[in-house]
């Protein structure tokens, strides 16, 4: 992003081109400038920063080839991140080195992870020793460091930061006064003989290996495994990913060998499957995701809380996991770029990662910052009231599910608010269309359709909630047969009900566009993401943008 700067270019993230309703693409992001890198799904609040430094002295092959520029203005990112923290209740942060097995030098920068994590995490320590020295507080810091079979990286950190005593006055220490060394637990990042090498540290026996990961089982969880994020779960136990209209979160806890719960996480958000594809993450829900994570976190009171994530503003893509046609970075139908979906973190909404942002603001940081206070003070929602940011609903309970229901004979399809009346309109012979893309569990899931955009959706359940918005109505005419109007006369017609509103343009919360279409045989029905098979030239096309 630098570099786009110096070019004289705008400065694109993933969700500055999903607000620009198609005149923007993923590569107008690096394309004009003749580079290639991540894309920034957002931009931070501090702007574009980084923590690379070379170290003094460094010369080939220990540098990058072309040298790449050290980052502007460490000190000062470093303190603000430092303050952040402190002051939101963490006591630590883990460096996420969950990507990189292997240390080298490489002097390819795309491929050294001496570039992408060891000089950034070196650099982290340092600046924040430097801070202690002026007697400015800062979080401990604990590595988590994928340590697989034949892996390296984890004995660079052995050596030059659990053993340069310096740097291990950092470190996060365990009850047990050991220092904390986090491992995912993982087929390709976990090893008993590495562990056990880690743990030894060369007969000093002081390190202590905590394993960590997610979307595993509850069996791992019930034998001592810890979750950097936990997905909330229906009465059976399942993963979903719906948050409204939906019972209590009850994510998966750690528990000892004794039963008690030791380890609990919550998330600005989370997947199930690749975040970018519609259905597969909650998303921030303006705090809702984490508010609905934190009431088990609460209520549980566990010795160790994990909270993800801080600075997770790029990550990696792949094919879609799904065959679904709507099965694509959502919000983004026509990009070059809209089948190598994102994973982790997508756009600004659909991404566990709760630091401020240019494009989000600050809404989901100042609740995670009133969760962990009342985590660290032992409260309740039913003890801090609903006046606190972590407790309150009237400000999150604004999104309302949109079920999609159709009748073959005579053709109709239309679209219910509510179970009741979702329940109705099968009671009378409709039949509930599924999401193609798991887990909202609040709708019928069907990952065998091979279409998916005349599925489910969801809108806001008032008109007044900071952005602009356009009422969506269900009409019907004097056939009986029923259509989506952004008009509450129903161009003429009859009104059935207001279903919600959509987003008058595309950002943030809402990035699928809605439009009516002509449905075969006659009447109307809907398209999400995609274009109708055939648009109804009478409606404007999108009617509104929805999620």
């Amino acid at each position: 992003m630098r570099t786009v700067r110096d070019k004289g270019g705008a400065q694109l993230t993933v969700e500055l081109v999903l607000q620009s309703a198609g005149n923007k693409t993923l590569d107008d992001v690096y394309g004009p400038y003749g580079l290639g890198a991540d894309i920034y799904n957002v931009q931070p609040d501090l702007g574009f920063y980084c923590l690379y430094r070379a170290r003094p002295g460094d010369v080939a092959p220990y540098l990058p080839s072309p040298p790449l520029r050290d980052c502007v203005n460490i000190t000062g990112t470093a303190t603000a991140h430092a303050a952040m923290l402190l002051q939101a209740g963490f006591d630590y942060a883990a460096v996420d080195v969950t990507n990189w097995p292997q240390f080298n030098y490489s002097t390819d920068r795309g491929g050294s992870t001496d570039v992408w994590v060891i000089r950034p995490t070196e650099v982290l320590f340092d600046e924040w020793i430097a801070l202690r020295a002026q007697s400015v507080p800062t979080p401990n810091i604990v590595p988590w460091v994928c340590s697989g079979p034949g892996s390296t990286t984890w004995q660079y950190y052995l050596d030059h930061v659990y053993n340069n005593a310096t740097r291990a006055a950092m470190l996060q220490r365990r009850p047990s006064g050991k220092l904390a060394f986090f491992v995912p637990n993982t087929p390709t990042c976990f090893d008993a003989g590495v562990r056990a090498q880690i743990e030894s540290n060369g007969g000093r026996n002081n390190v202590e290996v905590v394993l960590m990961w997610a979307l595993f089982g509850k069996d791992a969880y019930d034998h001592g495994s810890w979750a950097f994020f936990s997905p909330c779960t229906t009465p059976t136990g399942a993963y979903t990913t719906s948050m409204v209209d939906v019972g209590d979160c009850n994510q998966f806890e750690t528990v000892d060998p004794d039963g008690t719960v030791v380890e609990v996480s919550a998330s600005g958000g989370y997947m199930v499957s690749q975040c970018a594809l519609t259905g597969a993450s909650p998303g921030h829900l303006r705090g809702l995701t984490l508010q609905r994570l934190f009431q088990r976190v609460l209520a549980a009171g566990a010795p160790d809380l994990f909270v993800s994530s801080f600075n997770e503003h790029i990550g990696g893509r792949q094919d879609p996991a799904s065959g679904a046609a709507i099965a694509f970075n959502q919000g983004l139908p026509n990009d070059p770029q809209r089948r190598a979906v994102w994973v982790d973190t997508y756009a600004s909404e659909f991404s566990r990662d709760i630091e401020p942002t240019r494009e989000g603001g600050s809404r989901v940081w100042r609740v995670a910052s009133a969760c962990v206070q009342l985590y660290k003070q032992g409260l309740t929602c039913a003890k801090a009231g609903d006046a606190n940011p972590c407790c309150s609903t009237i400000d999150k309970a604004i999104f309302a599910n949109a079920w999609s229901v159709a009748r073959a004979s005579p053709p109709d399809h239309t679209v219910a608010t509510t179970r009741a009346d979702r329940d109705a309109w099968v009671a009378r012979g409709y039949t509930e269309l599924c999401a193609a893309i798991p887990n909202p569990a609040v709708f019928c899931v069907n990952t065998s359709e091979p279409d998916g955009r005349q599925g489910p959706f969801m809108v806001y359940n008032q008109r007044d909630v900071g952005v602009p918005t356009v009422g969506l109505h269900r009409c019907r005419d004097s056939q009986g047969r029923h259509f989506l109007s952004a008009d509450p006369a129903c161009e003429g017609q009859q009104l059935d009900a207001v279903l919600g509103y959509g987003a008058a343009r595309p950002g943030l919360e809402m990035l699928r566009a809605l439009r009516r279409c002509l449905a075969p045989g006659g009447g109307w029905t809907h398209a999400v993401d995609l274009p109708c098979t055939a648009a109804d030239p009478s409606a404007p096309q999108p009617l509104a943008y929805v999620r």
